[in-house]
């Protein structure tokens, strides 16, 4: 999937995908040579027509920056025009303020062993209409492929299941996933520059021994997901909340304050799940430049994007390494294969491997080998769209129960992407604490913005009258009858 971003009031169609093809190839995320998508699948994904896809390829193959191939494919030249392989061979700016880092190993204190034990109620309950978030549906994994990948990779890998492997992760296995995200995401890397992990739990440690200083500022958004703020907490941050609005983080209020690292969620903020607007990624960019800071992007569900194209990630626009990247296959696939990774600025990597060594030395081989390829074959690319397919209707499943239960004017915000909405609760219905557990007693699970997962620095009033609700673990059906649910546990029981 390319990012390209159509504006159908905005001149020519044609030349909007021509100039955008160009600025992928010419800052990096198109590579000579690499494989386009086809003419009915980006016709498919632009929502336009497919002879506006056929015509703007034969202007760029007439134009030196396309090229056939003899399997009918539409590539990149692999000679570029000068003028674009000029581009390519300039050096990046080295103006930008350094960025500073703490590369001093101690121990977290860690004083959290509630969050432990909810974590194993939570996967411990058995709710039948639970709109828990992220969770995906086990039975729309890719277990068939799976099994014969898996299969063929222990032949093939019994070796690396009897020695340590590279700290930074398998080198195919991060080379594919710096061509996923060079085309999915805009973001310009290369293997070298990216580590696996664990999830993007164990990448949050590496970041916070990194740069956590005792005291030292982490600038978060409010409200902020718990995993993240708790973890910089437990090596002595000093938590500095950023109100979230429509537009996402209102990144104006960074503006005189000190350096630091600024956590945020900028596809489909947690839990809020508005999106940072194009403005504000490159007015924290540049912010971030200017004082030295470090910008952490978790993009943890960017996969599912419903009604509009992506957004290029901050690491995509900031071209003076003052982006880290994380990135997980937590909610395409499941949590429990514990695969992540971090793309990293050149300067931050070998640090990053580093501490990577001394928290677990490297991850699964035959995990790695599996994932591998899982994406060289194809069959993630067609996962997800089968999945986005999936997760759509039950969304719009979903917002129609809310909708036909509570009106049409409901409020609910989050819908564009992800895999979770936030239902603004009517007035005159109960608080969210209240419905959460009155809930309960249909065997309904819903959410707080707390218990759901996130903590709220400022204690907004907003926060009690918002229940996070996920939908991608339940069918359309019993979407509709857990709402149906609550809409006659209130009538009967508040009206």
């Amino acid at each position: 999937m390319l990012i390209i971003s159509i504006n159908k009031d905005a001149g020519s169609l044609q030349s909007q995908i021509v100039k955008q093809i160009i600025m992928h190839i010419k800052n990096g995320t198109l590579l000579p040579s690499s494989v386009l998508p086809s003419t009915r699948n980006l016709s498919q994904e632009l929502n336009v027509s497919r002879n506006t896809i056929v015509t703007a390829y034969q202007r760029l193959i007439s134009e030196g920056y396309l090229e056939t191939s003899a399997a009918r494919e539409t590539r990149v030249s692999a000679v570029l025009p000068e003028v674009v392989s000029s581009v390519i061979r300039e050096t990046k700016s080295t103006d930008a303020v350094e960025i500073k880092t703490n590369v001093k190993f101690r121990n977290a204190r860690i004083h959290t062993p509630e969050i432990v034990q909810e974590i194993v109620n939570r996967n411990s309950r058995r709710i039948k209409y639970d709109f828990w978030v992220g969770r995906p549906d086990h039975q729309l994994f890719p277990k068939k492929i799976w099994r014969q990948l898996l299969l063929e990779s222990f032949d093939s890998n019994l070796i690396s299941m009897v020695q340590y492997g590279n700290p930074a992760g398998s080198e195919r296995l991060r080379s594919v996933i710096a061509e996923l995200v060079r085309t999915t995401r805009g973001i310009a890397t290369t293997h070298e520059h990216i580590i696996i992990t664990a999830g993007i739990q164990e990448a949050l440690n590496i970041v916070s021994r990194l740069f956590v200083r005792e005291g030292g500022n982490v600038y978060v958004e409010n409200p902020c997901y718990q995993g993240a703020a708790y973890v910089f907490k437990s090596y002595g941050a000093n938590i500095v909340p950023i109100p979230v609005d429509a537009k996402g983080m209102d990144v104006s209020q960074l503006k005189g304050k000190p350096p630091g690292l600024v956590y945020t969620t900028p596809s489909h903020q947690y839990p809020t799940g508005v999106t940072l607007s194009l403005k504000r990624r490159k007015r924290l960019i540049r912010w971030a430049e200017e004082t030295g800071s470090c910008i952490v992007e978790d993009d943890y569900d960017s996969d599912f994007r419903y009604d509009k194209p992506p957004l290029h990630a901050l690491s995509g626009l900031s071209m003076n390494g003052h982006s880290i990247y994380l990135g997980t296959f937590s909610k395409s696939l499941g949590a429990g294969l514990r695969l992540g990774y971090m793309v990293l600025p050149e300067r931050l990597t070998k640090p990053a491997i580093a501490i990577k060594t001394l928290l677990n030395n490297h991850h699964v081989a035959l995990d790695q080998a599996v994932m591998t390829r899982f994406i060289e074959g194809g069959h993630f690319e067609r996962h997800l769209r089968i999945i986005r397919q999936e997760y759509r209707r039950r969304r719009d499943s979903l917002i129609g129960a809310i909708k036909h239960n509570f009106g049409k004017q409901t409020k609910i915000t989050g819908a564009e992407g992800g895999m979770h909405i936030v239902w603004n609760i009517p007035q005159g219905f109960p608080d969210a604490s209240n419905l959460q557990n009155m809930a309960l007693t249909k065997g309904v699970g819903l959410y707080t913005t707390n218990s759901g997962g996130s903590v709220d620095f400022l204690q907004k009033d907003n926060q009690n009258s918002q229940i996070i609700m996920g939908y991608s673990s339940l069918k359309c059906d019993e979407i509709e009858t857990g709402v149906s649910r609550i809409a006659s546990l209130l009538r009967g029981n508040w009206c």
